[in-house]
């Protein structure tokens, strides 16, 4: 189904107000990267400085791998979340620099909530999620990702892990309605399809 909707053919524009990084050295080494794995990158990016993007199918940890290539490709400045013991190392430095935000699972404030106020906080900030929370599937997705939009009056945008056609599709954007159930199967519908890297 993803397939059937699909628009757009060429990698997306990157609107004013969306968040950037990197020059053109590294989207260049990134664009070259994709291009030799045989991938491309296509769809739609609102020209908003506040976006959640969702990405799925989730099965693997190539899937970091390919969004990290496409935001630098793409010149795109994205944060991803992550559990705040794993910034406290060595490597915590780097973990900061590509994007992460810790996560403090020992605060009352829930995992929506700080994510709301992490949003509310900031001018520009671009937040990927994988409401799936596991690379072996789940049977139901969780709903934490649409409450965040919800909560942060930000848009929803897919990002569609196509390994099958080797794509990275961005798109389409959804602006929560406050049905979730029904905003789900809508959402849902554009993955259907879809093979990520490993079967389930």
């Amino acid at each position: 189904m993803a397939a059937d909707k699909e628009q757009a053919q060429s990698p997306p524009e990157i609107g004013k107000s969306t968040p950037r990084r990197g020059n053109w050295l590294s989207n260049a080494s990134a664009r070259t990267v994709m291009s030799a794995a045989g991938w491309k990158i296509v769809g739609e990016v609102p020209d908003e400085p506040k976006i959640l993007l969702v990405g799925a199918p989730h099965t693997s940890n190539w899937d970091y791998i390919f969004t990290m290539l496409t935001t630098f490709s793409l010149g795109v400045h994205l944060h991803y979340v992550g559990k705040a013991s794993l910034f406290n190392n060595p490597l915590g430095g780097m973990m900061y620099y590509l994007g992460g935000v810790p996560i403090d699972r020992s605060s009352s404030e829930g995992f929506v909530d700080q994510m709301i106020e992490e949003f509310n906080k900031r001018d520009t900030f671009i937040l990927a999620i994988m409401p799936e929370g596991t690379r072996g599937g789940a049977d139901k997705w969780r709903s934490g990702f649409y409450h965040i939009a919800q909560g942060a009056g930000v848009p929803i945008v897919l990002v569609i892990f196509d390994y099958g056609r080797k794509i990275m599709h961005l798109g389409p954007t959804f602006w929560p309605s406050g049905d979730y159930e029904a905003d789900l199967a809508e959402i849902q519908s554009y993955f259907a399809g879809v093979r990520g890297k490993y079967a389930r």
